[in-house]
């Protein structure tokens, strides 16, 4: 995939970054950051720099609870599967298949 410039703006500032992601992640990364920046619109007094710095920290906290939540479901998924997979091999038995 080529990579393109992106441009972004963010309090004031034009940020500009090569990536080589397919078209639909960009704008996806786009559009969460556009709505991270509304969410700052209240704390105007704030230095560009501090509102980068909770912008950062926000994306973090996002990221940290959606590796949470994957790991949870994943773990859920895994003992269901085992669960299914018991729950089978006992069906099985019962019909005399295994």
């Amino acid at each position: 995939m080529p990579e393109r410039l992106i441009e972004f703006e963010f309090a004031g500032n034009r940020f500009t970054f090569r990536a080589d992601l397919p078209e639909e992640e960009i704008e996806q990364i786009l559009d969460y950051l556009e709505e991270k920046k509304l969410g700052l619109r209240g704390k105007r007094n704030l230095s560009p720099l501090k509102m980068a710095v909770v912008l950062l920290l926000e994306a973090a906290a996002d990221y940290i609870r959606l590796r949470r939540e994957y790991r949870l479901l994943s773990e859920k998924i895994g003992r269901e599967a085992i669960r299914l997979s018991k729950a089978i091999d006992e069906e099985l038995k019962c019909l005399g298949c295994a």
